[in-house]
């Protein structure tokens, strides 16, 4: 990966390659924008909105991009750090080699994407829908999964151990293989209408 990135303060209407956008309150339409290595700092995406767009690797790091809707696209080699994706709709897109890092991802909707080798770290995932997703290595590390959804997605060899799933929404059928731990089995055990006496 090339690291000499050229500073600039607005995103190119169709292709951006090589760039670095810092502190920017940035806004417009995009039909469709391609981003290969570059990096996003501190950066507010409230006023813009994605039609269509690809990123690949590149670095998003402290920035605002709650509630867009970045639906049916790809997105590979791709780090997300200490962003406010709240709300973020990823539906229908393929992520791949992609990290997400102290996010807050509250009410995201990753549901029927294709993710492989896709790591969640210290992430606020409250209420977040990973429903019919399909999926090749996932690592959940610490994060917050009260009230997810996991909806017709197959849950084996997923380890959520280390995970908060208070009120997680699982199917039961799709239980088989995760991998948790003797807290979380009890909590488990009543959607699977097990009862446990004392």
């Amino acid at each position: 990966m090339n690291n000499k990135k050229q500073k600039i303060q607005v995103i190119p209407k169709d292709y951006m390659e090589n760039k670095e956008i810092e502190n920017e309150h940035l806004e417009g339409y995009y039909d469709y924008l391609e981003i290969k290595n570059s990096t996003f700092k501190n950066c507010n995406f409230e006023k813009i909105i994605f039609q269509g767009i690809d990123i690949e690797e590149s670095n998003i790091e402290n920035c605002n991009l709650s509630n867009q809707t970045l639906t049916n696209h790809s997105y590979q080699q791709v780090e997300f750090k200490n962003c406010n994706l709240t709300g973020i709709n990823f539906t229908d897109s393929y992520l791949e080699n992609t990290t997400f890092i102290n996010c807050n991802l509250r009410y995201a909707n990753f549901s029927n994407t294709n993710m492989k080798n896709i790591k969640f770290q210290a992430c606020n995932l409250k209420e977040a829908s990973l429903n019919n997703i399909k999926w090749k290595k996932i690592e959940l590390e610490d994060c917050i999964l009260e009230e997810t959804e996991f909806q017709k997605t197959n849950l084996k060899d997923l380890d959520i151990s280390s995970c908060d799933i208070k009120n997680i929404k699982i199917d039961s059928s799709q239980l088989k293989g995760v991998i948790v731990n003797w807290q979380q089995a009890l909590i488990l055990s009543t959607i699977l209408g097990i009862v446990i006496k004392n």
